[in-house]
């Protein structure tokens, strides 16, 4: 399938938006989740780390290096000025938003041809 140009400009957009809203550390993901569990968040940290190693090992290698940045950046999230108040239901709705955006934007294999390109070196070597 040939994309237009706008088209693929819209999914580089989706994508890069796709990739701040990982729930983990110091991108815009990581801020939302932590301060929607504040105390709760780091076990999904790992979580996450984990199902991208899952998607890096079994479905797509090329997230190998996402994976190396977020292992090598950390789970450290600053702490909220505020933790002890608890969020409103509008800040619930926009974290929920937000991750619902990171859902639908989402895609393990966003090359196939470069894991196919892979793929075949691999099974060459």
């Amino acid at each position: 399938m040939i994309l237009h140009p706008i088209g693929y400009a819209g999914w580089v957009g989706l994508f890069v938006t796709a990739l701040n809203l990982l729930p983990v550390g110091q991108l815009d993901g990581g801020h939302v989740f932590t301060l929607f569990l504040v105390r709760k968040a780091e076990p999904f940290f790992l979580m996450t780390v984990a199902v991208m190693s899952f998607i890096t090992i079994f479905y797509n290698p090329g997230w190998l290096l996402l994976l190396i940045l977020i292992i090598l950046f950390g789970f450290r999230h600053p702490a909220p000025l505020d933790d002890e108040t608890p969020l409103d239901g509008k800040r619930k709705l926009v974290a929920g938003l937000a991750f619902l955006a990171f859902f639908l934007s989402f895609t393990p294999t966003p090359f196939p041809d470069v894991v196919e390109e892979l793929q075949d070196f691999f099974h060459w070597a």
